[in-house]
């Protein structure tokens, strides 16, 4: 009985050394992301670049009730529209919370750089489909240790 407690444990740690440096390679998903940088991000909004902001920021004299119209609301159709806006032209989309905090800091943007959908590939072409559209080959991406 003790021969086969000794021959566990001595499995287990042999198990444990061997498994180390297996798992001390990897990384946490979220090492990638960098940070903020320090004056702006202190000193601006959080969507600073992305969005112009407005010169004289500070909480606006909006209620709910003006703020409601800015929320999209798409009638059921078979157009298959949903609530899903990919593109705004504004962050205020309606439901800032307290109502104050919509266009308090940010203007509309002029541009909003809407991406064109790729056209779909035809069947008898000999491009890879995925899906409706077109694939390019891709090799995966070496990962530097």
């Amino acid at each position: 009985m003790i021969n086969k407690q000794m021959t566990f444990l001595i499995l287990a740690l042999l198990f444990a050394l061997i498994s180390f440096p297996i798992i001390h390679k990897c990384k946490e998903g979220f090492t990638s992301l960098t940070p903020g940088q320090f004056p702006v991000s202190v000193s601006e909004p959080i969507l600073f670049g992305d969005y112009p902001t407005k010169d004289n920021m500070g909480l606006s004299m909006n209620t709910y009730e003006d703020n409601y119209p800015a929320y999209p609301v798409f009638g059921a159709s078979y157009g298959q529209y949903t609530n899903n806006v990919r593109y705004w032209a504004t962050p205020d989309n309606g439901q800032c919370a307290p109502a104050e905090l919509c266009n308090s800091l940010y203007n509309e943007k002029e541009n909003l750089n809407i991406e064109k959908t790729p056209n779909p590939v035809p069947f008898s072409s000999p491009q890879v489909r995925v899906n409706f559209y077109g694939s390019h080959p891709q090799t995966c991406p070496t990962q530097a240790l």
